[in-house]
């Protein structure tokens, strides 16, 4: 109730807050799921342009974009008091404290991402490769964050985005697991050139 009278009283922050979030969750999403296009193209044989990997790149930045947003928006916003400490160290959080702990948890993990992937040239591949794995820990936490955070969770638009987000990316896991090469047509051997 108290969240709703924030809003009311001044509402642009607290929108503004809340669309930040949600973009930059849509965005983290469809750019990991781009992301795993490669090494399922890869596992199958098949060929990507290489404007998946910009799309996949742009995607990730627009979303440390959106979420440097989030965390701008909250930090002006008067209703409720985040310090840049609160924002950036998981300890004494304002706002539902375990929800906005996994929130800086996802932050470093997405920085760990976007700064290793940067430097990807200058890093050797295991390291960066084994890096990289914290994407998946990194769209779990947020997910968790803004169930748990979200004014909003149980609207049935928000269920809906959580949903399709979460299971598209998990769908895609699934796929990233178990892609098989495909098998190339065999043709039939002519009779008598068998051997």
């Amino acid at each position: 109730m108290a969240l709703v009278l924030a809003a009311q009283a001044d509402p642009f922050l607290w929108y503004l807050t809340r669309a930040m979030a949600v973009a930059g969750y849509i965005t983290l999403a469809v750019g990991a799921m781009v992301g795993m296009l490669r090494p399922i193209a890869r596992a199958t044989k098949e060929r990507l342009s290489g404007l998946t990997d910009v799309a996949h790149s742009s995607l990730n930045v627009l979303a440390a974009l959106l979420i440097a947003g989030h965390l701008i928006t909250l930090y002006f916003d008067p209703f409720l008091p985040f310090s840049l400490a609160n924002l950036l160290v998981p300890v004494h959080e304002p706002y539902r404290p375990l929800a906005s702990a996994l929130g800086v948890f996802a932050l470093y993990a997405i920085a760990a991402v976007l700064l290793t992937s940067w430097l990807k040239g200058a890093l050797p591949y295991a390291f960066w490769r084994a890096v990289h794995y914290l994407s998946f820990v990194a769209f779990a936490l947020v997910t968790a964050h803004g169930i748990l955070a979200g004014s909003d969770t149980n609207e049935p638009f928000m269920r809906a985005i959580y949903a399709g987000c979460a299971g598209a990316v998990a769908f895609l896991v699934l796929m990233r697991v178990f892609a098989t090469p495909r098998r190339a047509a065999i043709a039939p051997v002519p009779q008598g050139q068998g051997k």
